[in-house]
């Protein structure tokens, strides 16, 4: 057991985290599964929403867990971002401060507690999920729908006016770049660095060697569907290398992309299992996002489960070749290094190189002690 072993906390999250099947919600997830077996007592307070339903298996994790309905709010008239505006829930707030134990709020999406938590001098951190006006502002350029371009900009605007609550407050970012904004965005916050949290004890790696490349992400995302099409009409219409795209929801213009590339193949809403086995069979993982903050726990499944890796120099900096990670940062680099490994076992030095590479930043165990630390500091 932890020396945090008894130890009580809240946490307070934009979404259900169960199942973990996306982005931040795998972050939560883990780490509430992590505290857990240290054992901390975790008081969950989740909102629902379509898609993000009450889930009985997170029982087995925390001490309590309480749901609240996301509903419009006159916050929003009032100029608040509607990520916000939609979970300000006085029961929640209410629940919270008569509980008093520490709180981890997760996102800006929740930062709304920030005063109150102040006023009653409760001890709080903030989980800076992403810089999220920069990530609307890039969803709008995507974004051919005129509506929703609308929205995305507004929403972008709101979050940048409202980001200034982050002020003065305890940051546990999980990125060097957003490690560099919040630190020079919020005077006088506490920044820590606290990799995301992720299902993996070690490498999952297949040696030997793949016979495609592999994207994957929520395709209905048009960050994710921009990729996609960028590898296809960049890369892959000039190497007849397999590709397989996976994940959920492809739009009918992507399925056209695909179907006029006999060599690339789409698969459409992949289970868990299904989705692992494609991680380690591929010979390339490709992650060419450029959303530039964040994290893409894409790259952590990638890093634990993938043999090469081809990344946008955001994630993969500088590259570490000996560890069979590269940095794309066009299509000429991409193209390079699928033409020079397409045909390179991955052995067990490239493993080796890995861990090395990993270090000490992707154990949940040692992040989950820096998050308690910090809320109990």
């Amino acid at each position: 057991m932890s020396s945090w072993a008894g130890k009580s906390i809240q946490i307070v999250t934009f979404a259900v985290p169960y199942p973990p099947d996306y982005g931040g919600v795998i972050d939560v997830f883990y780490k509430i599964k992590t505290l857990a077996e240290m054992g901390v007592k975790v008081h969950l307070h989740a909102y629902t929403y379509q898609g993000h339903m009450p889930a009985p298996a997170l029982n087995q994790y925390c001490a309590s867990v309480q749901y609240y309905p996301r509903a419009i709010t006159s916050k929003y008239i009032q100029g608040w971002p509607y990520i916000v505006a939609s979970r300000y829930n006085k029961h929640l707030v209410s629940n919270v401060l008569s509980a008093g134990h520490p709180v981890l709020v997760e996102g800006l999406h929740c930062a709304f507690l920030l005063p109150f938590l102040k006023e009653k001098g409760i001890a709080h951190a903030l989980r800076l999920h992403n810089v999220e006006w920069l990530y609307y502002k890039l969803l709008a350029e995507g974004e051919r729908s005129l509506v929703k371009k609308k929205y995305f900009l507004e929403e972008s605007a709101r979050l940048k006016s409202y980001e200034r609550i982050l002020s003065k407050t305890k940051l546990l970012t999980l990125s060097p770049v957003d490690t560099q904004y919040a630190e020079a965005q919020f005077p006088g916050a506490r920044v820590r660095e606290v990799f995301p949290f992720h299902p993996f004890n070690g490498l999952e790696i297949l040696e030997g060697r793949g016979s495609f490349a592999l994207f994957h992400g929520n395709l209905s995302v048009n960050e994710n569907e921009a990729a996609a099409l960028w590898l296809l009409e960049q890369v892959f219409s000039k190497l007849n290398h397999p590709l397989v795209i996976a994940g959920k929801s492809p739009s009918r213009a992507l399925e056209l992309a695909v179907n006029a590339r006999p060599h690339v193949t789409l698969l459409a809403d992949p289970d868990a299992a299904k989705m692992k086995m494609l991680q380690q069979s591929a010979q390339f993982h490709l992650l060419p996002n450029t959303q530039p903050t964040g994290m893409k726990l894409k790259w952590a499944n990638a890093l634990h489960t993938g043999r090469f890796l081809i990344a946008h120099p955001d994630m993969a900096g500088a590259g570490c070749e000996r560890a069979g990670i590269f940095s794309g940062k066009d299509a000429e680099s991409y193209l390079d290094v699928l033409k020079r490994f397409q045909e390179q076992p991955f052995t067990q030095s490239f493993c080796e190189e890995r861990i090395a590479y990993l270090g000490y930043r992707w154990i949940n165990q040692l992040n989950a002690e820096a998050v308690m630390e910090e809320l109990f500091r």
